[in-house]
């Protein structure tokens, strides 16, 4: 029988707390390694030590319901909980992602690029009332119109920067649209 299906076992029949915290750093050290490795190839070094820190949390938090016999069964049990953990970080990523950009700093934009182009009453006046109208609609919606109209990137780019395929994209671009309209009216 390998290690760490040996470490694992004694781990979830010992009942001392400092026992099972030197099984615990034991099995850690067996493992680390290869956890590291696997989040690295996922994310960049900054996040990566957060979230490497969360899978070892979760693995800790839950080796006890681990009902496995296998090294391998372990292993596959060990990069289910460290691809859960890259999910949440992906997620919250993306979350953070949708927060739609305060006005302010989008008219600060607008004001820097227009000192080479300077946008003339009328568009200024258009862009203020199109921005109105889509911090008025959903979050979500302003964010796709925007990157759509505003910045021109196409159905694809948008589906590959949100992770969602092209015709949910173009759906939501096209919902997006008709919220924006039926404002206008």
């Amino acid at each position: 029988m390998d290690d760490i299906i040996k470490l694992v076992r004694t781990y979830r029949v010992t009942a001392g707390l400092a026992e099972r915290l030197r099984l615990a750093e034991d099995i850690f050290r067996l493992i680390e390694p290869d956890l590291r490795f696997f989040v690295l190839s996922a994310i960049q070094p900054p996040a990566a030590q957060d979230v490497l820190q969360e899978v070892l949390k979760s693995i800790a938090s839950s080796m006890k319901n681990f009902e496995g016999g296998t090294t391998k069964e372990f292993w596959a049990w060990c990069y289910r909980i460290a691809r859960n953990r890259l999910n949440d970080h992906f997620r919250k990523q993306a979350a953070d992602r949708l927060q739609p950009m305060p006005q302010d700093e989008l008219w600060q934009l607008v004001e820097a690029s227009s000192q080479a182009t300077p946008l003339t009453a009328g568009d200024r006046h258009d862009l203020e009332y199109a921005m109105n109208l889509l911090t008025a609609s959903k979050p979500e919606c302003r964010e796709y119109l925007w990157k759509h109209y505003v910045f021109g990137l196409d159905y694809a780019e948008i589906a590959e920067e949100q992770n969602l395929n092209y015709d949910n994209v173009r759906m939501k671009i096209g919902r997006c649209l008709d919220e924006a309209k039926s404002l206008v009216a």
